[in-house]
């Protein structure tokens, strides 16, 4: 019995595997770069960014990424998750979208800076 579950499990992680190589190539091509298992693209997020904050008072973050939040929600996004992004600049920010070019960004930032929110265009970093 355990033996036939080891090989399940082992099928299932090499399915996963399949599956995910397969997305890979997908996203290095959407990115406009020939897949390579070694690299992965980066693209550009576009961020929303809230109020300074202090790094040290965690009341402080929490405040500020809820009022962030409130902002994005009024200016009409839902994200699926809340991905922050902490720098030198001390504020708040919020992973709106990555897209894989420079252009897109920009066009994508013009958008949402009509519905109100401060935006900023960043490298993608891992």
């Amino acid at each position: 019995m355990t033996d036939n579950i080891h090989r399940i499990e082992e099928s299932i992680l090499r399915m996963t595997a399949v599956v995910r190589q397969e997305q890979a190539e997908l996203t290095a091509k959407s990115f406009g770069e020939i897949p390579d298992p070694k690299l992965r693209p980066r693209g550009w997020w576009v961020l929303a960014c809230g109020e300074p904050l202090d790094e040290e008072s965690f009341d402080s973050r929490e405040t500020a990424r809820e009022r962030l939040l409130a902002a994005t929600r009024l200016a009409g996004l839902v994200l699926p998750e809340n991905i922050w992004v902490w720098d030198e600049a001390g504020m708040a920010q919020l992973v709106v979208s990555t897209v894989p070019t420079l252009e897109r960004a920009r066009t994508l930032a013009d958008r949402l800076r009509k519905k109100g929110l401060v935006i900023r265009i960043k490298r993608e970093t891992f």
